[in-house]
């Protein structure tokens, strides 16, 4: 009897409001979950039965059923976050994680490292991402553990050093030439420079400069007898000599000449032997960039000095970039990359499966994942210090529920409707 058929539909319509309604709370009570992506109820309606009229064939229908609860993955927006471990992929793409039960994919980025140095997400999955080549500083194309082993910034050994200085044009040649035993006495102006061996020892030298007639000067440099395993000229002497050469200027006070620029170091304390450092004192004659050496009717001054090589440094702070480049920064003023984040892709995000905690799983109907560099192809972006909220739309969802609400209402006016009309048929035989 079609009466009983119309009472399956209404029943089938309860059936479906009630998951669709189900859906929408859902949505609704993760409205605050970073990462989140909303669902909805998608419905098909069921045929009944094929009647043959005067019209021809028709048809009729028996209600409605679930065809599926489909994801929406669209993007969220973005939550300042004071932790720099906090990331947002702006753009396609899914963080890596890996744990025990396997690799999960996520577009929750609440990171943080764990007391091993990787980093992880609230649940203890490792983030996956590419080393970076200790030559190159690149990332490699090897996939792993996001870990910070590297607490420590190597030292790099002094290998240049500029300085510019002015060298008084009245000076005069002191009595005797320079001579280690007594350094200030046998020079008309010293300074000094710091350079590091090679296992980042800072060691002072100093440069003595000896006029030793119109335009000619002779400079030399030194360490203390400690630092050096160069024996002293004469025992007791307060300097060793580790190398020197001569300065000449012209009637303008331009440098014309420098000799003797490359020194090599015999540091002491278990240091590499033989470290050779250049010694730069400006262009010659005007030739070259930097800023000159001179000799001009001046006191004798240091102008400007630069060494190029640095302490070992510990880490004291990370940053992230778009490209999802982990950058430390170490006491010693150094910046080195550390490791890349890896995002994933599929070609049917849509057929990826939930398992919870802003978690998904690859399935055979989202295909393989696709693993690769952010901002490269059709990845998105890294957003440091950012987290990417749920997508829901609070509006949208209430006007969804009152629809859904409407529907359950008429669903079960029409049960009640059904059920009035089959106990008047009952009532026929009575």
């Amino acid at each position: 009897m079609s009466l009983s058929n119309g009472l399956f539909a209404a029943v089938s319509g309860l059936d479906t409001t009630s998951t669709a309604i189900s859906v929408i709370g859902d949505n609704i009570a993760n409205v605050n979950t970073p990462g989140f992506k909303q669902r909805r109820a998608e419905f098909a309606d069921v045929l009944g039965q094929t009647l043959n009229t005067a019209g021809g064939f028709s048809q009729t229908g028996a209600g409605s059923k679930l065809a599926r609860v489909g994801q929406i993955f669209s993007q969220g927006t973005f939550e300042s976050s004071a932790r720099t471990t906090d990331m947002a992929i702006e753009g396609r793409g899914f963080f890596v994680l890996n744990g025990p039960q396997g690799r999960f994919y996520t577009r929750a980025g609440l990171f943080n490292f764990d007391n091993q140095g990787a980093l992880v997400d609230k649940e203890g999955l490792r983030v996956q991402g590419f080393g970076i080549d200790p030559v190159t500083r690149l990332p490699v194309g090897q996939i792993g553990d996001i870990q910070l082993t590297q607490g420590v910034s190597p030292p790099n050994p002094s290998s240049l050093v500029d300085i510019s200085v002015n060298l008084d044009s009245g000076a005069t040649p002191p009595p005797t030439p320079f001579d280690p035993s007594k350094p200030s006495a046998t020079s008309n102006f010293q300074t000094a420079v710091t350079l590091f061996d090679s296992l980042g020892n800072g060691v002072s030298s100093n440069l003595y400069f000896t006029n030793t007639g119109p335009g000619s000067w002779t400079w030399t440099t030194t360490l203390a007898p400690g630092d050096t395993t160069t024996a002293p000229a004469t025992p007791g002497d307060p300097v060793v000599v580790q190398g020197g050469g001569t300065l000449t200027f012209d009637s303008q006070g331009n440098l014309t000449g420098a000799t003797g620029t490359n020194v090599t170091y015999q540091f002491a304390g278990g240091a590499a032997p033989g470290q050779t450092v250049a010694f730069n004192f400006g262009p010659i004659a005007g030739v070259g960039t930097g800023t000159p050496t001179t000799q001009f009717a001046d006191s004798s001054a240091v102008n400007s000095t630069f060494t190029d090589g640095f302490a070992p440094g510990t880490l004291q702070a990370i940053s992230v970039d778009k490209d999802g480049i982990i950058t430390g920064s170490f006491s010693n003023g150094e910046s080195l990359p550390l490791a890349q984040i890896a995002l994933a892709t599929f070609p049917n995000v849509n057929g990826l499966n939930s398992v919870g905690n802003s978690n998904f799983l690859e399935s055979r109907q989202s295909g393989q994942s696709l693993i690769g560099a952010p901002r490269s192809g059709q990845f998105g972006s890294i957003r440091a210090s950012s987290i990417e909220q749920s997508n829901v739309d609070m509006a949208e969802q209430f006007v969804k529920l009152i629809i859904s609400q409407r529907a359950f209402q008429a669903n079960t006016r029409t049960v009640s409707v059904t059920n009035e009309l089959l106990a008047n048929v009952v009532q026929l035989g009575q």
